[in-house]
Formats: structure tokens, C-alpha cells, sequence
């Protein structure tokens, strides 16, 4: 019961993710055609802001934001330093455990079909849609930069689901591999966080001096 409630959300998630494999990927992909065809005005939109979204959400682009975040804080702050550390254990864990799990489920992306296709373990090019890799990076990071951040922890979540969005929008992904992105994403962040934290408490108990989350540093002041 404990867990259950320490994990909730999550919980949430997995019993929510049934739905859009039943009717909501679908119809997110009806929709989403729907107004390509038609050129509204929000389609018009995401086609301009797709090159910013594509530049930002780009692992290359995500690795170098984690490791220049460590260095400057290797310099000056040690909860940047700290923060850009385990970015880039993050962006190997969540890219890692996406792509064995893509290549197991074999799930179609939404540019090869509309419908609820899995093939089961395979390389074949196409047939790796589930869970968004992209997405689980982006969440990954969002927790563990709401950890050290928790004041912008909003601008994080809502830039990482501009990101999860953004991939479905490009028919990459459906609505349910952004979701599954997302929970991996926040399971490995979550994860991650404890092993820091837990080695932050052994440290601390032999005289080692906490490093500065800013929880720690506003309950100092």
C-alpha cells in the first residue's frame, strides 16, 4: 500500500495507458491529419516551432546542455555540477532501457500504419515505435532538473511534454509510446535520484559535507 501511494502517479499512468492503445492513438491520428489537411492555424503553428523543437530535443543537443552544466558547475556551483552528473547517467539509462524495449515489442510507428501492430523482437527499421526515446530522455531530465530546480519544476514538465507532443505531431510516435516514454523517463529519473541520494546520506554519515540541492541550500538560509 506504501508504495502504491509513494508511486501514484506512475500508477496512473499504467492504468491510463490501456485507453489510447484502444482508441485514443487513433483518434489523435485522425486528428492530427485532419488539421495537416486542412492548413489550420495550429498546424501552421507547430510547423513553425518543429525546427526550435527539433534543434532542443535532439540527443546531441541534450547531452551537450547536461555536460556544460557540469562543467560550469564544476567551476562555480556545485548543484549544477552535481545536476549535469546525472543528466548524462540519465540520458544513457532512459536511451538504453528505451531501445532494448523498442526492439522487443516491435510496435509499428504511425507513418507505416494506423492500426495496433507489434511484431515482437526485431531490428526491422519501422517497427520500433514503442516507447518514444525522445520523450523518456526528456522526462528523465525534468525530474532529475525538478530534484535540484523544484522552483521551475513546472517549465520542465510542460518543455518535456512540448518535446513527448512534438514527436507524435510528426507521426514518429503515437500518443501511447509518448506516454510509455514518459513513464520510463520518470522511473529511471526517480531511480537515479535515490542511488544519488542514498550516496549522499552514506557520505554524510562518515563526515562528508551534503552537496547542495536547492531544498538544502533555502533550508540553510
Amino acid at each position: 500500500m506504501r508504495l502504491l501511494k509513494e508511486n501514484k502517479n506512475l500508477f496512473y499512468i499504467v492504468i491510463v495507458l490501456p485507453l489510447f492503445f484502444f482508441y485514443l492513438d487513433n483518434a489523435f491520428i485522425v486528428w492530427m491529419r485532419d488539421i495537416e489537411e486542412r492548413k489550420s492555424s495550429l498546424h501552421l503553428l507547430l510547423e513553425s516551432i518543429d525546427p526550435l523543437i527539433d534543434f532542443f530535443s535532439n540527443g546531441l543537443t541534450l547531452v551537450i546542455i547536461a555536460c556544460i552544466l557540469y562543467v560550469i558547475g564544476k567551476l562555480s556551483n556545485k548543484r549544477l555540477n552535481e545536476a549535469g552528473k546525472i543528466l548524462c547517467v540519465g540520458f544513457l539509462t532512459a536511451g538504453i532501457v528505451t531501445q532494448i524495449l523498442k526492439h522487443l515489442i516491435g510496435r509499428a510507428r504511425p507513418r507505416l500504419t494506423d492500426k495496433l501492430i507489434f511484431i515482437g523482437p526485431t531490428l526491422k527499421s519501422g517497427y520500433d515505435s514503442f516507447p518514444s526515446g525522445h520523450t523518456a530522455v526528456a522526462f528523465c531530465f525534468a525530474y532529475i532538473l525538478s530534484t535540484h530546480f523544484p522552483r521551475y519544476r513546472s517549465i520542465f514538465y510542460i518543455v518535456a511534454l512540448i518535446f513527448g507532443f512534438e514527436r507524435a505531431e510528426e507521426s514518429a510516435h503515437f500518443l501511447s509510446d509518448i506516454l510509455a516514454g514518459a513513464l520510463v523517463g520518470l522511473i529511471a529519473g526517480k531511480i537515479l535520484m535515490k542511488i544519488f541520494q542514498r550516496r549522499q546520506f552514506t557520505a554524510h554519515s562518515e563526515g562528508v559535507p551534503f552537496p547542495h540541492t536547492e531544498t538544502a541550500a533555502n533550508s540553510n538560509e
